[in-house]
């Protein structure tokens, strides 16, 4: 939902690997290679940037160079050249890195050096080159560089080079043709997963639903003025609900943020036809009383205290790891969730007074454990796909209990499924706004 929790390029079909145990070598970054951040674009060459040899000649040549701060500029030129084209998003950030070092060298030497004039002239080069890459092939190669870094065991979150916002600011630039065509080559590599002989059943399972929904949503795009989620859109025929995503491109984890978010929002179209909900998309069926919601809040309530209990002190998570899952079990339970949705979502008209009532009686009835009532499916869905992609050993306690929660929440939207389009509304109220 909001989560805090994004003629177009060819794509290529995903090569996804043959079955490995639980415990194989793969990393996260060999997996997302086997998905393929690579696009399929003309790359464009970076033109009137001076080379190595011309920034020396045009700085004074080599001599004494070796005891000047203009050694800083050589090697984030050298390190930018060295790049293929095809590394669009780390010629980006190669590329900031030389604008920073030649401001860096500019503001030492004020107007004094006889080397500021070339240096000068390096950085604004290399500041206009940002401009001419593609900010489509920027995303992907970004996503790439986010998980290289987690197969160091680094946490991105430290990365200087900022690459998770960088990405979101390439996102920004895509058109939105392109920017839906792209983020359908993501819900398609999610839904390749079920082709890797080690996803777990329970994981199996949940995609083929996730897969089954994809249909619904009719537009994928980068928000606009507004937060990252999956909304109903008021507008579409009463028997024929249609969402747009509007996509976090924030992928702070790379690949497995990314196909975790999709999965989290999918999640959401899902239950929203399985339960028959409101376009709130509460996870309560439709016609449930004050006392089954508190009981189904305090048994999810209490499913998300024993996967915290069983996160805490696993060793195999690092400390980014450790922080995302723990970020999504407690997003799982905020309280007042649903009735701050219920709420706005009144105000804007998306649904009735009648509605908003119902909904806040079931927030009420939750205690303090509202948000289970509005994201506990779609934060174990989320987390189902980070695990898989991190490679986390299937015996692994938080494993254990997150696919059997996991499934239950499954079996449970199974249970209530409704067609596509059932009003959640009873005889004698209104369907979804206009």
């Amino acid at each position: 939902m909001r989560t805090h929790e994004v003629p177009g390029p060819t794509h290529g079909t995903p090569h996804v690997t043959p079955a490995r145990s639980s415990r194989g070598p793969r990393t996260p970054g060999a997996f997302q290679g086997t998905a393929g951040n690579a696009v399929v674009t003309q790359m464009v060459t970076v033109s009137r940037m001076m080379t190595e040899d011309e920034f020396k000649q045009g700085t004074g040549g080599t001599a004494l160079r070796g005891r000047s701060e203009i050694t800083k500029v050589d090697r984030a030129l050298k390190a930018f050249y060295a790049l293929p084209d095809a590394r669009q998003g780390a010629r980006l950030l190669a590329l900031k890195d030389i604008v920073r070092a030649c401001g860096v060298y500019v503001a030492h030497k004020g107007d004094a050096g006889s080397r500021v004039g070339g240096t000068q002239r390096l950085g604004e080069q290399a500041q206009a080159a940002q401009g001419q890459l593609d900010p489509e092939a920027v995303f992907r190669d970004l996503l790439t560089e986010i998980d290289q870094v987690m197969d160091e065991g680094k946490n991105p979150d430290l990365d200087l080079r900022m690459p998770a916002g960088e990405a979101q600011k390439a996102a920004q630039a895509i058109p939105a043709d392109r920017f839906h065509t792209m983020m359908g080559d993501f819900v398609q590599k999610l839904g390749a997963l079920r082709e890797d002989g080690t996803l777990p059943e329970e994981t199996r399972s949940v995609i083929g639903e996730l897969m089954a929904v994809v249909p619904l949503v009719t537009v994928m795009q980068y928000p606009r003025g507004g937060m990252g989620g999956m909304k109903l859109d008021p507008a579409a025929a009463e028997g024929d609900p249609a969402f747009t995503f509007n996509v976090d491109t924030q992928a702070r984890g790379g690949t497995s943020f990314l196909l975790g978010h999709i999965a989290h929002e999918l999640t959401h179209v899902a239950a929203h036809q399985a339960f028959g909900s409101s376009p709130v998309m509460e996870l309560v069926q439709s016609g449930a009383t004050d006392q089954e919601v508190a009981a189904l809040a305090a048994e999810r309530k209490q499913t998300l205290a024993d996967l915290k209990a069983a996160l805490a002190g696993n060793a195999e998570f690092d400390d980014f790891q450790q922080s995302m899952l723990e970020e999504k079990l407690v997003y799982g339970a905020q309280p007042q969730k649903l009735e701050q949705y219920a709420s706005s979502f009144e105000k804007a008209g998306k649904i009735t007074a009648a509605q908003k009532e119902r909904l806040v009686g079931w927030g009420k009835a939750a205690g303090n454990a509202s948000g289970t009532l509005v994201e506990y499916d779609t934060v174990l869905n989320q987390m189902l796909i980070y695990l898989h992609m991190w490679q986390t050993s299937q015996d692994n306690p938080f494993y254990v209990r997150l696919r059997a929660a996991a499934q239950a929440a499954y079996d449970r939207r199974s249970r209530t499924r409704r067609p596509a389009g059932g009003s959640e509304d009873p005889p004698g109220q209104p369907g979804q706004p206009s």
